[in-house]
C-alpha cells in the first residue's frame, strides 16, 4: 500500500460531499425529498413476491456482519500472500471502526426509515450500513487484491464483479425500502472518506514506525 495524491483528493472530496449530504438530510430540503421520493416511485412497480425473496437473500449476504466476515477472509489472504500482519490488521480495523462510525452517525442524524417497508427493519436510515460495509469490502478487493492478479482479463472481471456486487447490494436496500436513495449515496461517500482516513492513519502511525525501526536496525 502506497501513498497516493489521487486517493487524498478523492477522500477529501468525498468527505466534503458527505458532510454536505448529512447536513441536508438533517435539514430535509425539498430538493432532497424529491430525489428520494422519485427513486421510490420508480422502484415500487418492480416489487413482486418472488423477486422479494431473492432480493432478501442477497441483502442478507450483504449484511454488515457477513461483510465483516468477508473482510477477515481478505485480511487472511493478505497475511498469507504478503506476510504482513499489519496490512491484515489494518483492513480489519478499517471495517470494524467504519461500521462503528456508521452506527454513531445514525444516532446523530436519527433519520427515520422509509414508510411501507417491504420487510420491516429496525434502527435509523442514514447512512446505509449494508452499503458502507460492502463498499469497504469492494475497496479492499480493488486496492489490495486486484494488483496481485497478472492477467488483465481476470483483473477486469474481478473489478466488474466487485462493483456489480456493490451496486446490487445498494439496490436491495432501495427495493426493500429500508433506505432512501440519499442514504445509499451517503454510504458510498462515507466509505471513500473512511478508506482514505484509515490509509492516512496507517501511513502516520504504522508505516512511519516500521521505517524508523528499519533505520535503527541498520544504523551503526
Amino acid at each position: 500500500m502506497r501513498k497516493s495524491r489521487a486517493w487524498l483528493v478523492i477522500g477529501s472530496l468525498a468527505t466534503v460531499a458527505f458532510i454536505f449530504l448529512a447536513i441536508s438530510v438533517k435539514l430535509e430540503p425539498a430538493w432532497l425529498q424529491n430525489i428520494d421520493i422519485t427513486t421510490q416511485y420508480l422502484i415500487a412497480p418492480k416489487v413482486k413476491p418472488t423477486t422479494t425473496k431473492i432480493i432478501s437473500l442477497i441483502a442478507l449476504l450483504g449484511s454488515p456482519v457477513l461483510a465483516i466476515c468477508w473482510t477477515i477472509i481478505i485480511a487472511l489472504l493478505i497475511w498469507l500472500k504478503e506476510h504482513r500482519l499489519t496490512h491484515a490488521a489494518w483492513l480489519i480495523f478499517t471495517q470494524l471502526s467504519g461500521c462503528s462510525a456508521v452506527v454513531i452517525i445514525k444516532e446523530i442524524i436519527r433519520r427515520s426509515r422509509p414508510t411501507k417497508e417491504v420487510i420491516p427493519d429496525s434502527g435509523f436510515s442514514f447512512p446505509s450500513g449494508h452499503t458502507f460495509a460492502t463498499a469497504i469490502v469492494v475497496l479492499a478487493i480493488l486496492c489490495l487484491i486486484v494488483p496481485w492478479l497478472q492477467d488483465q482479463e481476470i483483473q477486469f472481471t474481478t473489478v466488474l464483479l466487485a462493483n456489480g456486487w456493490l451496486i446490487l447490494i445498494a439496490f436491495t436496500r432501495l427495493y426493500l425500502r429500508a433506505h432512501f436513495f440519499s442514504d445509499i449515496c451517503g454510504s458510498f461517500l462515507f466509505a471513500l472518506s473512511w478508506w482514505e482516513f484509515s490509509r492516512l492513519l496507517y501511513f502516520k502511525f504504522i508505516q512511519s514506525k516500521q521505517s524508523a525501526a528499519v533505520s535503527d536496525s541498520v544504523s551503526p
